[in-house]
């Protein structure tokens, strides 16, 4: 005789233990963090095509299932109609009496809990992707106690009851023809939609369900309260129910799967990870040594003449006393002032040694080529590995004493591609790469430091005994500086007097790329892909004069500050390639002591005759121009919640879809924060001193960026189906390193990645200007194509 007992499992009683099915979508580590603030939740994520319990026998699959309290069945691209789009979702509604256990469904695992019970699952008249709505509800369920909900949608599908629509009274109640499913929900504000329903829950089964997203930064306070009533409910159901008590041994969760992510785990300490003594593994690779600054940084700080464009003046001396131009990481300025303090405060001129080490990552060979102490080697590996072996590599070259204020002592300088980017999701980069690398970067170990709040300059090196290069640069830099008679605005007229060189442009046909607005359309509408961030390049040719000769690299990129200074202005000049960058948009910065910032720019109005502040406003607070926004907000948080809730941490918006002015556009710029655990003793231990005593892991700025390729805000959500459909749209063309990041990861501990757009490139076979737009269920195609030209138009050489 089998005993029974109620079925409450003591994690129930405690924190609960929550499953997570993970249909590929951009917005699940959302989902997750709303889970454990919420419920203080311990979740654990399995992909819906694990294969290790796609095709297991359902005594294996119910075995695994009795380890957790209950799931959660996320979001996701694709249609519940389709087995290859729902994976596992389809074996939770199969389960027999004694496995079942609470299931919520939301958006994808909602349309299938419709499905899977009788109801339809048809597309929308006009998909809903990034739009808030009013939410009707009883205050039932789900909804008890709740006050009004607003809440965000993201669906090109919706499920259907077969309700008589036309009688308001019988829509709250289970349909004859569904008599399983009873409505919780419904949206009732779309005209051209009609009725649309938001939430069901199963008459008999724990089984309940909402279409639209309650994890979104858009969704109010109660629309996020489902969670909680649906523990609530969960906790009432467990506490009543009775079944067999186990007697099976337990069963291994398949953590070592690659499909299955227990977000509560740690990495192993230190002590384990990390040989004793030797820095130099036995493969060659280099490994973590104290992560305590073993480079002491020199410098000399000098006063900056009011009103004096310092980066030319420099960039000329760097040049004669190297004999090479600077890189440059610089934050525009007009009249002396940065275009933006908050974020353009800084600027970098990078002096490189022509034996410096040198970091380069080849997509398509998969092959690392590092020049370390002036030895090269090549090793194969993925983009993940070539993380960890720069990761590695910066815990060797660590520094101290730097001044605390500049950003930047030292370190790494360059770019990452956005194949190189494509890779970390395992979306396979299209066609055939250049002589370039997808990843390149460079040692830095002398530069100078423009702040152009306090007006002043830093000069630094973190090589040994360089006091004397430090007086010599800072003497030259003196005695120009000083010498500077010209005002800013000087300077400026005379470089915009001088004539552009004759070029030839090819920009995008307009039809051909209205036809490729469209191609998104039809994906969107099919419900796969929320948002497609379209894009184009348009080769550049320069053609001799007899009074004036091709352009160099410098010049270019001396004429683009001029005609469209930046926050984010670059200039990168390697081997294979040379990046000149007037990019408005940060990527991705973290400071010293592990604050993390990311600002995507979605939404932009070109300026013109007529073009008003408060028109472009208006413009940009339109729906279709916030659901643009709102969709890499959520997206932006989904790749930071992976990285800083492994540290305790949730991602926070401190500034949300706010119009910002820039030289030639207006545009909706948004803020995502998280924190990390700053370095020192808590990463020797491998512990968080922010877990409330529990151990959680540590994770670096470097981890973020790793997590977060390519930029959400080049891509569209859900991220990787959205990269696997741009493929296709664009031809297989490989964007390389437009719509990639470039930055600096400093030896102090701090980084700051721009988006590489608004910018030219050049390639060995020729220079390339790249636009392009976030494609909506809202986007017109003659609008997007206007706007891609404007942006195209904004790179004025």
């Amino acid at each position: 005789m089998t005993d029974r007992h109620p079925a409450a499992s003591p994690k129930a009683k405690g924190r609960p233990r929550l499953l997570f099915l993970d249909a590929y979508d951009s917005f699940t580590n959302n989902i997750i963090a709303l889970l454990r603030s919420s419920l203080q939740a311990r979740v654990t994520v399995v992909k819906i095509d694990d294969p290790g319990y796609l095709h297991c026998p359902d005594s294996v699959f119910h075995a695994f299932l009795r380890r957790f309290d209950g799931v959660v069945v996320g979001p996701g691209p694709g249609d519940p109609r389709k087995p290859d789009d729902t994976g596992l979702i389809d074996r939770l509604w199969q389960l027999p009496d004694l496995a079942l256990l609470p299931i919520l469904g939301i958006c994808l695992g909602f349309q299938s809990l419709v499905l899977a019970f009788g109801g339809n699952v048809v597309r929308l008249t006009e998909p809903r992707h990034g739009v808030i709505r009013h939410v009707e509800h009883t205050g039932r369920s789900l909804f008890e106690k709740l006050g009004e909900v607003q809440a965000t949608q993201y669906h090109s599908l919706h499920g259907k009851l077969d309700h008589d629509l036309s009688d308001p009274t019988s829509i709250w109640k289970a349909s004859a023809s569904v008599p399983e499913l009873e409505p919780l929900a419904w949206d009732l504000s779309d005209e051209i939609n009609g009725p649309v329903l938001m939430a069901v829950k199963h008459v008999i089964k724990p089984f309940l369900g909402v279409q639209y997203h309650p994890e979104s930064i858009c969704t109010n306070s109660q629309g996020a309260g489902v969670i909680k009533n649906w523990w609530r409910e969960s906790l009432h159901w467990i506490a009543s129910r009775v079944k067999p008590v186990s007697r099976e041994s337990p069963l291994s969760t398949g953590l070592d799967s690659g499909y299955v992510t227990d977000v509560e785990s740690v990495p192993s300490t230190p002590e384990e990870d990390v040989a004793e003594n030797d820095p130099i593994a036995d493969n060659g690779r280099l490994k973590s040594v104290s992560p305590f600054g073993t480079k002491k940084v020199i410098w000399r700080k000098l006063p900056l003449p009011s009103d004096c464009d310092a980066i030319p003046i420099i960039g000329a001396i760097v040049e004669r006393e190297t004999g090479q131009n600077p890189l440059v990481l610089e934050s525009g300025t007009k009249h002396g002032e940065p275009i933006r303090a908050e974020t353009g405060r800084f600027s970098i001129l990078g002096v490189v040694d022509r034996d410096t080490d040198i970091f380069q990552y080849w997509t398509s060979r998969h092959i690392l080529r590092r020049r370390i102490s002036g030895v090269v080697t090549n090793e194969t590996c993925d983009m993940a590995g070539a993380f960890e072996q720069t990761k590695s590599w910066l815990s060797t070259q660590q520094a101290v004493d730097g001044p605390s204020a500049v950003p930047f002592w030292g370190g790494l300088v360059g770019y990452i591609s956005y194949e190189a980017g494509l890779e970390t999701i395992s979306v396979e980069p299209p066609g055939e790469e250049g002589d370039h690398a997808d990843l390149h970067f460079v040692f830095v170990q002398r530069s100078v430091v423009v702040d152009h709040v306090e007006k002043s300059v830093y000069v630094q090196s973190v090589v040994e005994k360089e006091e004397d290069w430090i007086e010599d640069m800072s003497r030259h830099i003196e005695f120009e500086l000083g010498n500077a008679r010209r005002s800013k605005k000087d300077a400026d007229r005379c470089a915009l007097d001088t004539p552009f060189w004759r070029s030839q442009i090819c920009r995008p046909e307009m039809v051909e790329y209205c036809e490729k607005v469209e191609s998104c359309h039809s994906h969107i509408r099919a419900g796969d892909s929320y948002e497609l961030c379209l894009t184009a390049q348009s080769p550049l040719t320069f053609f001799e004069d007899e009074d004036l000769p091709l352009p160099s690299p410098w010049e270019l990129y001396s004429r683009l500050r001029q005609t469209n200074p930046a926050p984010f202005g670059a200039f990168l000049d390697f081997e294979n390639v040379s990046i000149l960058s007037s990019s408005p948009e940060r990527f991705l910065s973290w400071s010293r002591d592990g604050i993390c910032e990311f600002r995507p720019i979605k939404g932009t109005v070109r300026k013109g005759e007529g073009m008003t502040r408060e028109k472009a406003e208006g413009i940009l607070k339109s729906e279709k121009e916030q659901a643009e926004n709102l969709m890499i907000v959520d997206l932006i948080r989904h790749d930071m919640n992976g990285v800083v809730g492994l540290c305790g941490g949730e991602a926070t918006v401190p500034k949300l879809m706010q119009v910002e002015e820039y030289e030639t556009v207006h545009q909706l710029v948004s803020v995502i924060r998280g924190q990390l655990d700053p370095p020192g003793l808590s990463a020797l231990s491998g512990t968080s001193s922010r877990s409330g005593g529990e151990r959680t892991s540590v994770a670096s700025g470097i981890d973020v960026l790793q997590a977060s390729l390519p930029p959400g805000s080049m891509t569209g959500a859900p991220k990787k189906r959205s990269c696997e459909l741009l493929k296709q749209v664009e031809g297989s063309k490989r964007r390389r390193i437009y719509s990639g990041v470039l930055g600096y990861l400093d030896i102090g501990g701090g980084g700051d990645f721009s988006v590489v757009i608004r910018s030219a490139i050049r390639y060995n076979d020729g220079w390339k200007i790249g636009a392009g737009g976030a494609i909506t269920a809202l986007s017109d195609p003659l609008a997007e194509y206007e706007e891609m030209m404007g942006k195209s138009m904004a790179v004025q050489l």
